[in-house]
């Protein structure tokens, strides 16, 4: 009962926050299909994600977003049309729309979800001092939690659990974030994807953990890798993006070629200098005239509309005196490179910048040996997570395990498919099961070939497991099951002890 009025008073909270709203009928209805869906299969995502979050923190995060941003959506049938050309492109493509004013979305609940968590993420959580990989990480991580917060409604209904990965909107931000969630913690995710423009600096608090837990080196390959991701999974979805950065691996190349000539290259940064010198010259001149800034402020008012217009004479000169201050920068930039040790340091970064640029000309195999790549490292810091577990700790590391080994790494394949991943595996499944051995988790006489098909059941509840061995056209056959699901049959060897036809219970 006590359960019925707190489904209740979260069904009232989200009515209220509606009524607030520009939030069409259709929409209210879909709001209330979403919660009444999480409500049914939370407990079954819960316990295979192994996460810490309860069913009304969940809910009573979708109706914070939706008060905090979504002043405005609409659904629409498949068969409407909207004038806006670029609207129409988007929801074709999407199945939803969003902008800083609103959400349009087809009567899809998923998208719909995803639509209101896309509105409210739209922030840089790394620090500006990283650059272009700043946004390149921000928008990676931030798709990542944005398709983590619909994993419920998508692959969960509370009977089953079932990864349609043509659904999911982004498979290898996916991939990362979930990677990251297993190793850091819902929890750190979570505060990571709330701190707008990095402030804290999760980034660094990351490398560092790896850092002290796993060592420097694997901390250092986990950055680079995971920056050559990040502009991978830019280049894909933006094509300006990509046109820039063609246009800024071109200079680098050019750069470095001319920095091979030592001389030629002090001679035309010494010519760049003397153009910024004389571009700060005439800012200097323009500043010191009266007149010219009138005439300018007057032209740029005559141009603006009306919210763009600039207020006063001093919002020139300010905007001038940043421009100066700029350009000094630069020429504080040419001449600390010409000195002879920064010009070196200086060679070497830009040979730095070159090497993680190409990757937008990655082909798709090199695209997938960098992912798997990301994926050993995550195997090698799991994997000393394992020896130091506890009971308790050691279940949620098989059940996070089993997760793992399910998530899609691209559109036809699971990670348990990739075959370059697949020593590693074995060898955390045999870690895991000695231990759970020794701790008496499950029975002794559990064999290996048995143990590693519950890294594939779809059957929430591990404990609940059991086995069978059989014998089929002269064949040995494993089946596991629960009280109420059968899995397939997996063929097996190198079993001679076990009875045949009899129950057994996996987990004690």
């Amino acid at each position: 009962m006590l359960d019925k009025i707190r489904k209740m008073d979260r069904n009232e909270a989200l009515e209220m926050v509606l009524e607030q709203k520009d939030i069409d009928e259709k929409t209210k209805n879909l709001l209330q299909g979403i919660l009444y869906k999480i409500e049914v299969s939370y407990s079954d995502y819960k316990k295979a994600k192994v996460i810490n979050k309860t069913e009304k923190q969940y809910i009573d995060e979708i109706i914070g977003n939706i008060n905090k941003k979504c002043n405005k959506i609409i659904t629409i049938s498949f068969n409407d049309k909207i004038e806006n050309s670029e609207i129409m492109e988007q929801l074709e493509k999407n199945k939803f729309y969003v902008d800083e004013k609103q959400i349009i979305t087809y009567p899809i609940e998923e998208k719909l979800l995803y639509a209101i968590e896309k509105s409210i993420n739209k922030k840089k959580i790394v620090s500006g001092k990283y650059g272009i990989f700043a946004n390149t990480i921000s928008n990676f991580i931030i798709t990542g939690k944005n398709i983590d917060r619909v994993e419920v409604l998508r692959d969960f209904n509370g009977w089953s659990w079932t990864t349609i990965k043509q659904e999911i909107e982004n498979i290898k931000a996916n991939l990362v974030y979930q990677t990251l969630q297993i190793l850091f913690g819902e929890e750190f995710m979570q505060n990571w994807t709330l701190d707008t423009d990095g402030i804290i600096g999760y980034f660094e608090i990351l490398k560092t953990k790896i850092s002290e837990k796993y060592g420097e080196d694997i901390s250092e390959k986990f950055e680079k890798i995971l920056e050559k991701i990040s502009i991978l999974n830019e280049t894909k979805f933006d094509y300006n993006f990509k046109k820039e950065n063609i246009k800024k691996l071109n200079e680098l190349q050019e750069k470095i070629k001319l920095m091979n000539i030592v001389p030629e290259y002090v001679t035309a940064q010494t010519e760049e200098k003397k153009k910024i010198e004389k571009e700060i010259a005439e800012q200097q001149k323009f500043l010191n005239s009266e007149k010219l800034v009138l005439e300018e402020y007057n032209k740029m008012n005559k141009k603006a509309e009306l919210q763009n217009k600039i207020i006063s004479i001093n919002a020139i000169k300010k905007k001038i005196r940043l421009e100066i201050l700029e350009l000094l920068n630069k020429i504080e930039e040419i001449n600390n490179g010409l000195m002879p040790n920064n010009f070196m340091q200086l060679k070497e970064q830009i040979s730095k910048d070159k090497y993680l640029y190409e990757t937008i000309y990655y082909t798709k195999d090199e695209e997938d040996d960098l992912y798997i790549e990301f994926e050993k490292i995550f195997l090698q810091c799991f994997e000393r997570q394992i020896k130091d577990a506890k009971s308790e700790d050691l279940i949620k590391l098989i059940y996070k395990f089993r997760y793992f080994n399910l998530l899609p790494f691209d559109e036809l394949r699971a990670i348990k498919e990739i075959n370059e991943l697949e020593e590693k595996t074995t060898e955390i499944k045999k870690e895991l099961l000695k231990q759970a051995k020794k701790l008496k988790i499950i029975s002794n006489n559990v064999p290996f070939e048995v143990w590693t098909h519950i890294f594939e059941t779809r059957i929430i509840e591990l404990n609940q497991l059991y086995y069978k061995i059989f014998n089929e056209y002269d064949k040995k056959y494993v089946q596991i099951f629960d009280e109420k699901i059968s899995e397939e049959k997996f063929l097996i060897n190198n079993i001679e002890k076990n009875k045949l036809n009899k129950k057994i219970k996996i987990f004690i």
